[in-house]
This record gives C-alpha cells, sequence and structure tokens, in this order.
C-alpha cells in the first residue's frame, strides 16, 4: 500500500483552503494500492501552524520549510506562501523530488517563472500552479461548449475580477504593497486568475495593444503585531510607501484574432471577491458571475430568439457527478468545492504518475508572461507584443 504523505507550507488564509481541498478528497480517492495521509502544516508562526493542522486533522507542523523538504516521508507538497517565496520553495521542493503544487503567481518575474518552469519539466514529480477558477462547473461547461461551436468563434471578451479588500486606508501595509516582494498589486494577486481565465477560454495572448495601472492609497502604516491576510490589526504610526497597483486594466489581442477588455481591482467597494466575463461569438454570447458560480447565461442566435438563458449546475456540467456528495440539479457549489476539485484533479495526477493539465507550471509560465508585458504596457505607454520576452519562453 503506497501511502502519499501530503504537506502545505504556508498556514495564511489559502493554506486553509489547500488543507480543505485535501481533506474532502483524501478519502475518496484513496484506492486498492494506495491512500493519502495529511502529515505536516508548516509556516515561521508556530502558533498558525498548529491551529491550521489542528482544524484540518493533519498530523504534524514544523516552522522550517527547508526540514519539510529534507523529510523522505513527505511525497506532495503545496506551496501557499507570499509571492515572494513562491519560486525559492517550489524550486527546492522539486529538487527534493516532491509532488509540488504551487500557488499563483508561479514567480515574481517571467524570467524566475521560466526557471522554475524548466526545472519542473526535468524533475520526475508532478507540477501544477493554482488556477482554481478553471473548475468552476459553470467555467468548464462554457469552455465544453466553445469547443462545441456553440457560440461560433470567440470575437470579444471582457474579463474582470473585482475585490474590495484593500479599499480601507486603514488595513496595514503588508508584503502586497511592495512590488520586489508581490510582482504587482491587483494584477498579480487577482488578476492572474482572471488572466489565466482568458486564455483558457480565447487561447494565448498575442499583444497587450494598451494598459494603464494606478495606485490610489499611497502609504498604508505599518502594523504593530503580526497579521496575516486581510485582516485589521492595530497601527503604528509610521507608514510606508506603496508601489503596487490597486487597479489594472488593459487591451488584449488574442493569437485568434479575438479582442479583450482586462481589469482587475482591490480597491472596489462592494464587490467582495468577484471574478465576471462575458464572452461573445459569431454565434453568442455566455455570461458568468462568481456570485452566482452554480449558473451561467448563454445567448444564441439559432435559440430561444436569440435570448439568454440561465443553465444551472446539473450532473451533466464537469466534476459534479463524480465530486459533490449530492449530484443534482440546481445543487449550489462554492469557492471551496471548486478549489477542492482542482486539489482531487492533482491528486489523481500524482497517483497516475500522469501530468497535470489545466494549470501546469507552463500555464504558470504563460500568465508570467502576460502580467509582465501588462506592466510594460503601462508603464512605457505602448503596445506589447508577448513575443517581446520570448527569452523567458521555455
Amino acid at each position: 500500500m503506497k501511502t502519499y504523505n501530503i504537506a502545505i507550507i504556508g498556514a495564511g488564509m489559502i493554506g486553509a483552503a489547500h488543507a480543505s481541498g485535501y481533506r474532502a478528497h483524501q478519502a475518496r480517492l484513496a484506492g486498492a494500492n494506495h491512500q493519502f495521509n495529511l502529515h505536516t502544516v508548516c509556516d515561521a508562526r508556530e502558533d498558525a501552524a498548529q491551529e491550521l493542522a489542528r482544524v484540518w486533522g493533519f498530523a504534524h507542523t514544523s516552522s522550517d520549510w527547508q526540514a519539510v523538504l529534507n523529510n523522505p516521508d513527505i511525497d506532495i507538497v503545496s506551496v501557499a506562501l507570499p509571492n515572494f517565496l513562491h519560486a525559492e520553495v517550489a524550486a527546492a521542493a522539486l529538487r527534493a523530488g516532491k509532488h509540488v503544487l504551487c500557488e499563483k503567481p508561479l514567480a515574481l518575474t517571467a524570467a524566475q517563472a521560466k526557471e522554475l518552469t524548466e526545472l519542473a519539466a526535468s524533475s520526475k514529480g508532478i507540477n501544477g500552479s493554482v488556477f482554481n477558477y478553471r473548475r468552476i462547473p459553470a467555467i468548464s461547461m462554457i469552455k465544453q461548449l466553445i469547443e462545441q461551436g456553440e457560440i461560433g468563434t470567440p470575437t470579444h471578451l471582457l474579463v474582470q475580477y473585482q475585490t474590495g479588500y484593500a479599499a480601507d486606508p486603514l488595513l496595514p501595509h503588508s508584503w502586497r504593497y511592495t512590488e520586489s516582494r508581490a510582482g504587482g498589486g491587483a494584477l498579480h494577486d487577482i488578476g492572474a486568475h482572471a488572466i489565466d481565465i482568458a486564455r483558457f477560454l480565447c487561447g494565448d495572448i498575442l499583444e497587450i495593444v494598451g494598459a494603464t495601472e494606478d495606485t490610489f492609497i499611497k502609504h498604508r502604516y505599518l502594523p504593530l503585531t503580526a497579521n496575516a491576510g486581510h485582516s485589521h490589526v492595530t497601527l503604528s504610526d509610521q507608514s510606508a510607501v506603496v508601489d503596487t497597483d490597486d487597479i489594472s486594466s488593459c487591451v488584449l489581442r488574442f493569437n485568434s484574432g479575438c479582442q479583450g477588455l482586462f481589469s482587475a481591482s482591490r480597491v472596489t467597494v462592494g464587490m467582495g471577491n468577484t471574478l465576471s466575463f462575458t464572452l461573445t461569438g459569431s454565434k453568442g454570447t455566455v455570461l458568468f458571475n462568481s456570485e452566482r458560480p452554480g449558473e451561467f447565461q448563454i445567448a444564441r442566435a439559432s435559440k430561444e430568439s436569440g435570448a439568454f438563458v440561465t443553465r444551472a449546475n446539473n450532473p451533466a456540467f464537469p466534476y459534479l457527478s463524480d465530486l459533490i456528495p449530492v449530484p443534482h440539479d440546481g445543487v449550489a457549489i462554492g469557492y471551496a468545492e471548486g478549489f477542492g476539485f482542482m486539489i482531487a484533479e492533482f491528486m489523481q495526477a500524482v497517483v497516475e504518475n500522469r501530468p497535470y493539465s489545466k494549470g501546469s507550471f507552463a500555464d504558470g509560465l504563460a500568465v508570467a508572461l502576460v502580467l509582465e508585458a501588462i506592466q510594460h504596457a503601462a508603464r512605457e505607454r505602448r503596445p506589447v507584443s508577448i513575443s517581446e520576452f520570448a527569452g523567458a519562453q521555455p
């Protein structure tokens, strides 16, 4: 009986999402010859590691990620750390022979992402980037409909990721507000997901025709105590500069000829955590909003007189028959389920020793190239072709 021991490095809010996913599918994906064991949670904050391990049933904790990677008992590693640690820890995990699922962005720069992707290609472990929104059943179903020609040739995509977590100027300064540690602001934090969905639906991006980025809260107070996620803590009277974007927007052109409009904001009051898109094709249009993840709208010129109709979850949608307890028409799913579907796919790829698709390190590199091109287009006030960064492509 092969036991796959799982470790999560990073006990913040996204580490909890990984823990929830592994716990949800640990027993479901066990087989006659293999099982999964929730082994270790690692974080420099020992109390955070202990709490995450207690809540989700991990047996051990550690405050030293290098010790975790040196442990021959560990097979699967989720890297759920701040952006500036992704590439370093993921590379070390690959060299240690682990199967690695790394949070987005894969690295701070396209060059770092290229190095990591090349290392992954030569490693024995399975590797993946965290692009969980692909696993929302409604989005996966839209992808199938596009491939089946239901809306014809895609001609225009409007994709937005809007949040309000940074709208409060009294949110403390953290690594998210420093470019050397975050790579970018809204662009890298949430925009990476929107760019991945754009590629998932419409293919590779050829050019950033034009872009703009702005920082509206230019200084934030330093915290007096440790903070995690987007929590409020007691502030000092000292402030630090914010040099990452609050809002980033651009015009995209895809290799296919499809046009795109993209925007990411972390200061949009009232939007919570919302990914939405409108995709127009030569024969129809689809609408999706993550506030209603269990459905999408579709209008087709040849059906329903071209009017929009709502398609709600049903067992024919991807993932639903196999991975939810009640695979019935209209059963709601949310963020945790979609994230868990991604974790389940990664676990299955490990067991079957096959490449992890729909979110590989190569996909992480492709997104990194686009993020960097958007930054250049905004700062240099000019169109930027993705081919300008050909040196960062594997």
